[in-house]
């Protein structure tokens, strides 16, 4: 029995660390480069391409993550591709339709998350036990099974998603400045999640001062876990965080929930700052937070008056009082909660 649960351990958390690595490596292209490459691409055909290239590559962020998760159990070069293919088969990503089929968006990270589990179980139960014909076999059958049955359970999955965005719509009815921190707290808690909060933001149409105080819960995200990994962590990962990337931190959100009372409190103050700013965006700019710049763009587009004096109201509000406010509350935390301190925010990758 303790064999059994050692390895489920394993198993779950070499499929949670493979998720945080793949959604960096496929959507960290766009959110560098996605909103500058928006600016200069019009009439240079070389930008119109890297721009093409960098949304291509977060449509594979299935396949990546699938890749990865075989990695993360050394499977073979061969068993890699067909977890990955599975991933891919089974996301939701790739959309089929009387004219072929055509990629759209990055799919629904739960679902990939449950294909994959699937895929691995099947290869690992299966490896080995066809001889000559496994080639054969395994290549047909688990992307086929696995993804037969992503295919099948998405809907049922994709309502989640919906059911959640009911809810954060429904905070829009109440006034303002409670709006704004009951929207923060809630996409600060999401963020680091597999729940994909551009689906939500856009099946609500979440708009004007509710999109930016999505927009803020991510950042408080983000500088959450910035400080947190900072003397634990490497300078890539702290890069990355830094950056904005906070979803490659999935599995040391959900090893650690305590991370859950920080992350409540700095989308508290990122509330705040949305309702007494003003910041505003729209449903496809409430999923960014800072990274790209493609919150701060939106929220100083649709601010009036001075722009220098909007800028630095960005800036205060964007970079300057959440990192303070993330510093300070980290070390509230880490003298006052017993089971609190920078260890939990220890990024591994590790191996069965």
């Amino acid at each position: 029995m303790s064999r059994t649960r050692i390895n489920l351990k394993y198993f779950f958390s070499n499929i949670l660390n493979a998720v945080g690595a793949g959604v960096v490596i496929a959507l960290l292209p766009n959110a560098l480069l996605g909103e500058l490459l928006k600016l200069f691409k019009d009439q240079h055909p070389i930008l119109e391409l890297v721009f093409q290239l960098v949304t291509i590559i977060q449509s594979f962020m299935a396949f990546i993550i699938g890749i990865l998760a075989a990695h993360q159990f050394k499977f073979s070069g061969a068993g890699a591709s067909m977890i990955g293919i599975s991933a891919m088969l089974g996301s939701g990503a790739i959309q089929m339709n009387a004219n072929g089929i055509a990629l759209k968006g990055i799919g629904d990270i739960i679902n990939v998350i449950l294909v994959i589990i699937i895929a691995c179980a099947l290869y690992l139960l299966l490896q080995g036990k066809f001889g000559s014909l496994e080639m054969i076999i395994l290549p047909v059958f688990i992307p086929v099974v696995s993804g037969l049955i992503g295919l099948t359970t998405l809907p049922y999955i994709q309502i989640i998603t919906k059911s959640l965005g009911h809810v954060i719509n429904s905070f829009t009815e109440f006034n303002p400045l409670i709006m704004s921190i009951l929207i923060s707290v809630t996409f600060s808690l999401l963020m680091v999640t597999p729940i994909s909060l551009v689906a939500i933001a856009t099946a609500i149409s979440l708009n004007g001062l509710g999109s930016g105080a999505a927009n803020m819960g991510i950042v408080a995200a983000c500088v959450t876990f910035f400080f947190g990994s900072l003397r634990v962590n490497s300078v890539g990962v702290n890069l990355v965080l830094f950056i904005g990337a906070a979803k490659m931190m999935i599995p040391v959100y959900l090893k650690h929930l305590i991370i859950a009372i920080p992350l409540t409190i700095n989308g508290i103050i990122s509330g705040l700052l949305t309702y007494f700013i003003g910041i505003k965006g729209t449903p496809l700019s409430a999923g960014f937070g800072y990274t790209g710049l493609v919150g701060p763009i939106n929220a100083f587009n649709r601010m009036p008056g001075d722009s220098t004096f909007n800028i630095l109201l960005l800036a205060l509000g964007y970079f300057i009082v959440p990192f303070i406010s993330a510093f300070i509350i980290h070390e509230l935390c880490k003298k006052f909660i017993p089971s609190y301190n920078d260890n939990i925010y220890r990024f591994e990758i590790t191996h069965q």
